[in-house]
């Protein structure tokens, strides 16, 4: 009787883990399609922020940009003055649910998500900061 109650124990808990798992899945990927998203501000890991001068032209442009993630996994680069559609591509959350990849000219790859939620996003990218590869972070707002 007692193995049939540990038996029983192990198939909840379980339950419960593959349950909370696909229901982060879930909740991430509907936090990022809740809103577009602006980039507020570009830091260094430790959260200090770097002036728009020192980043390459294609980090400067994502400022001019409203990002659209759709349920469909198709992204969207949106002109904040016109909202014409200046971009597009795919996105998907990688396996781990830690980080997504994107397939956008100019930005792609595997961007590791250091925070999510419904008022913050942030990314982490490797790109040019004085000339030279660094880790950047890039907040995003969602937009009004």
């Amino acid at each position: 009787m007692t193995a049939l109650r540990f038996l029983v124990v192990i198939l909840f808990v379980s339950t419960v883990f593959v349950s909370c798992k696909k229901d982060d899945v879930s909740s991430r990927a509907e936090l990022l399609v809740a809103n577009n998203w602006r980039t507020s501000r570009v830091t260094t890991p430790d959260g200090q922020a770097l002036n728009a001068s020192r980043l390459n032209l294609a980090t400067q442009v994502l400022f001019q940009l409203d990002m659209q993630f759709r349920n469909n996994n198709t992204v969207r680069a949106l002109d904040r003055t016109s909202n014409q559609v200046i971009n597009g591509g795919t996105w998907q959350l990688a396996s781990d649910n830690q980080s997504m990849d994107v397939d956008v000219t100019g930005f792609k790859g595997n961007f590791p998500i250091v925070e999510l939620s419904r008022s913050k996003l942030i990314l982490r990218q490797r790109a040019p900061v004085d000339g030279k590869d660094a880790d950047i972070n890039l907040e995003f707002e969602p937009t009004i």
